[in-house]
């Protein structure tokens, strides 16, 4: 029997006011296939990025250094592979708590965690997310070798990590692709943890730009925009060690020879993944390393999926992007001044399409609006229902992978400007 042909999806399973407070789980992905998610962590060779040191802590490694890489894979699994399991969305509750106090700039005292664990206990503690851990990697129709599995590999924004978009990363999987969220470790996640090849695990917590020190600077930064730059760079390093484990996968090779964390089940099933020419992803700080990655020439991308980027951190620009980049930007966005700098950076794509969506805010790309309840959602200016945010992208983003770029163009209004308030929910097609 033969893979089904992706529906025609609106939007994704109805999504409760209450979010997932009362359920405790995300909307279930509307894709013909089911979904199955794994962890994997791998060494690779040692990278440093940035010359600086901590103020507060002289004895730390100086710059970003990259030891693993750490990802989460989510592809179509096996169909009637069952499972109670799930996948607790936030695995390290108080760790993560801690480090967005830390990105607030309050110490984990006593006082703030007194009050700070139990409301985000309230809102997220034991949430789950409908992808099936380490379920088999659905199998191909025999009778057309030819057929692979299109890779995706998704960059995740500052203040993120690598499970806060299973949303759109589960959806696609559904929709046949194979999806490969990085978790960075360049000091932009609220909290993550490295493990290295003798088993040793060590914290890696929110990285403040003014806590450093450029000794090879005649002047120090007075923003986060040389830091950014670091970061990116680690971002596209992180990338390349993910491409060339894929690879090996699609080879036969065993990786769980070498790694840390991999789970056991067949990965001969994995040769089946086309690692040839990859789709690139990511949102905000993400999107910006998603295009400089496209731009650099390691690398050969077969698409360019971008939200909301912040091509702020690109600047100056002036390096071709050889692959077609559809770039999806909330209202919030396109509002801002850093519209204008991407007008000026998607003139260097092989071809580009440019939308935005109405009643969108910057982050409500991440899960986190599909766990809140509505009623908050509006409270950070949310003026569309989530699920309809992540369902557009996900609606547009598999057109202009099929090739339809012009059916994503006939589903939005068309646009020459962005003045005036948005209609909410509207899905605007720029001409740049």
């Amino acid at each position: 029997m033969s893979d089904p042909e992706p529906p025609h999806v609106e939007i994704l399973s109805k999504r409760s006011p209450w979010g997932a407070i009362l359920n405790r789980t995300l909307p279930n992905y509307s894709g013909p296939l089911p979904v199955g998610v794994c962890d994997v962590e791998l060494p690779v060779p040692r990278q440093t990025f940035g010359a600086f040191t901590h103020k507060k802590m002289p004895d730390a490694e100086a710059g970003l250094a990259m030891h693993t890489v750490l990802f989460s894979i989510f592809y179509p699994a096996q169909q009637g592979w069952s499972t109670t399991k799930r996948v607790v969305w936030f695995p390290k509750l108080d760790q993560t708590i801690n480090g967005f106090l830390k990105m607030a700039k309050r110490t984990p005292s006593l006082l703030y965690k007194t009050i700070a664990y139990p409301l985000a206990a309230a809102a997220i503690y034991g949430t789950t997310f409908p992808a099936k851990p380490n379920a088999p990697l659905r199998e191909l129709e025999p009778s057309n070798p030819e057929k692979k599995w299109p890779l995706i590999i998704f960059s995740h924004g500052v203040g993120c990590s690598r499970l806060m978009y299973s949303a759109f990363c589960g959806e696609m999987a559904s929709r046949g692709y194979i999806v490969c969220a990085i978790e960075h470790r360049d000091g932009t996640s609220p909290s993550s943890t490295i493990v290295t090849e003798d088993g040793r695990a060590q914290k890696l917590d929110w990285l403040q730009w003014s806590d450093l020190d450029w000794p090879d600077l005649e002047t120090q930064p007075a923003d986060d925009t040389v830091l950014r730059h670091q970061q990116i760079k680690l971002r596209i390093a992180e990338i390349e060690g993910v491409i060339k484990a894929m690879t090996r996968l699609s080879r036969g090779e065993d990786i769980t020879k070498t790694s840390i964390d991999t789970p056991d089940f067949d990965w001969s099933r994995w040769r089946s993944v086309d690692t040839n020419k990859p789709i690139i992803a990511g949102h905000s700080l993400g999107g910006s390393a998603a295009i400089a990655a496209a731009a650099d020439h390691r690398f050969d991308f077969g698409s360019v999926l971008a939200f909301d980027p912040a091509v702020q951190r690109l600047e100056p620009w002036s390096l071709p992007i050889p692959a077609p980049l559809l770039v999806i930007n909330s209202e919030e966005y396109t509002k801002g001044s850093e519209f204008q700098l991407l007008a000026k950076v998607v003139k260097y794509a092989t071809s580009s399409l440019v939308f935005s969506i109405g009643g969108a805010t910057h982050p409500s790309f991440s899960d986190v609006f599909l766990i809140l309840p509505s009623y908050l959602n509006r409270r950070t200016g949310l003026r569309i229902d989530s699920d309809k945010v992540i369902s557009l992208c996900v609606r547009a983003a598999t057109q202009f992978l099929n090739g339809n770029g012009q059916r994503a163009k006939e589903m939005a209004q068309t646009s020459s400007g962005v003045e005036g308030k948005m209609e909410a929910g509207a899905f605007i097609y720029h001409k740049l």
